[in-house]
C-alpha cells in the first residue's frame, strides 16, 4: 500500500459509529493504561548455570517495564467485520521504533481483539504470537472470525491477535518480493532509504511492543499462545516481563538456547529415524522395504559421490534429503499419510539407486499438491492474488534470524554436526550452510546480546503441543521443556506434524486439521485451571498405513 492510499484508508477508519463502541469516546487516541479489555536447552546449560549473574540481567537494549508505553487508536477493521461471528475491535498501537530513543521514529503495531461470548477472566486475555519469523496473524484471524471454528477458539476469554512489528498490517511492513541475492540487496536498500532501522526488528523489541500493548489495553497479565517462532518469542517475553505472563502455550515449541539450523536438521533426522522404526515394526512395511534404515543411510554417501542422472535432473544426497524434509514439513494439501507412504517409497528407490522412480515420485507429488491447493483455494474462496498482508515478510525474518540466531551459530558448528551424521551432512550439501552467513552479512540486523541465546528461567505454567513427526527442532524441544521446567507439560500428538491448530483454517474435515479440536479443547482446559489434570487421550488417535 503506498502512503497516499494508506492515509486515505486510515482516514476512512475514523468512522463516527466506532466512537461509541466503548462508551462514546470523542477521540480515537487512547493513552497507555486506559483499558479496552476490563481489567517462545540443554546446550549451554552448564554455561548458563555458571553465568547466573548474566541471567538475572536484561539485554541492554530492552526497555524496563516501567518505561514502556504507547498510545493506541481504534480503527475500522480492514475487512467486512459485519460478517464476524464474534464482536471484534481493530486498533493500531504507536510505539518507538527504538525504545532507547523514545522521541525518535515511531512505528505502528496493528492488532485485533476478539470478544468472548462469556468472559470468565476479563483481566487476563490470551494473545496469539504467530510463527515465521516474518509470518502474520491478522489476515488469517480476519478470516477465522467469519467461520464457525472461531467458536472453538474464542470461548470464555478474549483473544488478541497482532501483526508483529515489520509484518502484515503493521507499519512499516518489511515485505521483500524477491529474496535472491539481488532482490535481497534491493530490499535492504529500499528499507534503509525509507529510514527503517533493521536492527530494531527482533524478539526483544517485539516483546516490548506486546508489553506496551498490555499496558495500553489495561490487561493485567497475558496468557500467551506461541506457535513455532512465536514460542521462542513467548520465552523472550517471559524473560523480560515475567510479571506480565500468566501462562504459556507452546505450539511447535522453540527454545532460545537451541541452535536453529543444526536443531532443525537434527529434528529431521529424528523423524526419518522414527519412520524407519515404524516401518520395521509394521509387517506390511518391513516386508515391502526390508532393512530400509541401513540401506538408505548407506546410499547417501554413494549419492554424494556418484549422483544419479535422469535426463536433465541430477539426484544427489542433498537433493534427496531436502526433498524428504520439504515434504515432511510442508505439502499440507496432501494427506500426511500419503506423504509418508510416498517418502518411504522414495527412500527405498534412493537406496536401490532407482533415479527414475525418485523423479517420478517427485513429479507426481508436486502435480497432486498443485491440483489439491487450487481446489482448496477455490472452495475456501482464497483471494487471488494472495494479499501481501498475509504473506511471509522476509525483511522481518532476516532481521530476527540474523540478529538472534545466526549471531550464535558458526560454520565450525555446522561441520561438527555434519561429521557425526550422514543425514545432516546431506542436508547441508557442499556449501555447508555458508549462504546463511553471506545473507546476514548483507542485512544490518545488529547482533543480539548473548543472553538471548540462553535458557529462560520462568516459573509459570506451560503447556506444550508437540507433533510426534515434527521434522524441525520443535520436535525435540517439547521434551526438553518438560524436562527443564517443573511447571510444564508436554502433550505429544501421535503422528502429528508441525503445529496442530493452524490459524488460517478451522475446517476439521481436512487432514492437516486432524488434531485441531483436540488441541483447542486442551488449551481451554489449561487456561481455565493451569494446574488441573488434562485428559490427553484425544492426542493419541491418529493412525497411518505406511504402505497403500
Amino acid at each position: 500500500m503506498d502512503q497516499t492510499t494508506e492515509e486515505t484508508v486510515l482516514e476512512k477508519y475514523k468512522a463516527p459509529h466506532l466512537e461509541a463502541e466503548f462508551g462514546g469516546e470523542t477521540t480515537t487516541t487512547i493513552s497507555a493504561g486506559e483499558p479496552l479489555l476490563p481489567q517462545r536447552a540443554i546446550r549451554h546449560l552448564m554455561r548458563v548455570i555458571a553465568s547466573a549473574a548474566i541471567l538475572t540481567s536484561l539485554p541492554f537494549n530492552a526497555a524496563k517495564a516501567s518505561q514502556v508505553g504507547g498510545s493506541w487508536e481504534k480503527v475500522a477493521c480492514p475487512f467486512d467485520s459485519s460478517k464476524s461471528l464474534l464482536p471484534v475491535t481493530c486498533g493500531r498501537l504507536k510505539v518507538p521504533e527504538n525504545y532507547q530513543d523514545p522521541k525518535g521514529r515511531s512505528i505502528e503495531i496493528a492488532f485485533m481483539v476478539v470478544k468472548a461470548p462469556r468472559n470468565v477472566d476479563p483481566e487476563n486475555p490470551l494473545i496469539y504470537l504467530n510463527g515465521g519469523p516474518g509470518g502474520t496473524s491478522l489476515f488469517d484471524a480476519e478470516m477465522l472470525v467469519t467461520r464457525p471454528g472461531i467458536h472453538q477458539i474464542v470461548v470464555d476469554r478474549d483473544w488478541v491477535f497482532v501483526d508483529q512489528r515489520g509484518t502484515g498490517r503493521s507499519t512499516p511492513a518489511l515485505y521483500c518480493p524477491q529474496t535472491d541475492w539481488n532482490g535481497l540487496k534491493a530490499c535492504r536498500d529500499k528499507f534503509i532509504k525509507e529510514g527503517v532501522d533493521l536492527s530494531q526488528y527482533n524478539s526483544v523489541q517485539i516483546s516490548t511492543d506486546i508489553e506496551a500493548l498490555r499496558k495500553a489495553l489495561g490487561v493485567k497479565r497475558w496468557n500467551v499462545w506461541g506457535s513455532s517462532y512465536g514460542s521462542r518469542l513467548a520465552f523472550t517475553m517471559a524473560r523480560l516481563y515475567p510479571a506480565s505472563v500468566r501462562s504459556i502455550i507452546h505450539e511447535a515449541p522453540d527454545l532460545p538456547e537451541d541452535q536453529e539450523v543444526v536443531g532443525d536438521y537434527r529434528g529431521i533426522e529424528i523423524v526419518v529415524d522414527k519412520l524407519f522404526s515404524k516401518c520395521a515394526a509394521d509387517a506390511a512395511c518391513s516386508s515391502k522395504f526390508p532393512q530400509l534404515r541401513s540401506r538408505f543411510l548407506a546410499a547417501l554417501p554413494r549419492l554424494r559421490q556418484q549422483p544419479l542422472s535422469i535426463g536433465d535432473e541430477r539426484l544427489d544426497d542433498n537433493e534427496a534429503m531436502n526433498f524428504i524434509s520439504d515434504w515432511l514439513f510442508g505439502g499440507f494439501y496432501l494427506s500426511f499419510e500419503y506423504r509418508i507412504q510416498s517418502l518411504l517409497t522414495y527412500m527405498d528407490a534412493a537406496a536401490r539407486g532407482d533415479g527414475a522412480l525418485m523423479l517420478q515420485i517427485k513429479q507426481r507429488m508436486t502435480q497432486q499438491q498443485d491440483i489439491a491447493q487450487t481446489k482448496a483455494e477455490q472452495n475456501d474462496h482464497t483471494p487471488n492474488p494472495f494479499p501481501v498482508e498475509g504473506r511471509i515478510h522476509r525483511g522481518q525474518s532476516f532481521s530476527v534470524d540474523c540478529n538472534e540466531e545466526k549471531s550464535f551459530e558458526s560454520m565450525e558448528e555446522y561441520e561438527q554436526a555434519a561429521d557425526k551424521s550422514e543425514v545432516i551432512r546431506s542436508l547441508f550439501g557442499k556449501g555447508m550452510g555458508a549462504y546463511y552467513f553471506q545473507r546476514c552479512a548483507l542485512w544490518p540486523s545488529g547482533r543480539a546480546e548473548p543472553i538471548e541465546n540462553t535458557h529462560v528461567y520462568y516459573d509459570g505454567p506451560q503447556l506444550v503441543f508437540t507433533g510426534e513427526l515434527d521434522a524441525s527442532q520443535s520436535g525435540p524441544a517439547g521434551y526438553k521443556i518438560a524436562m527443564l521446567y517443573a511447571n510444564a507439560r508436554n502433550v505429544v500428538f501421535k503422528n502429528g506434524g508441525h503445529g496442530q491448530v493452524p490459524l488460517s483454517d478451522s475446517d476439521t474435515s481436512k487432514d492437516y486439521n486432524y488434531y485441531w479440536l483436540c488441541a483447542a479443547g486442551l488449551a481451554r482446559q489449561f487456561l481455565a485451571d493451569p494446574q488441573q489434570k488434562l485428559d490427553t487421550r484425544c492426542a493419541e488417535t491418529r493412525q497411518f498405513r505406511l504402505v497403500p
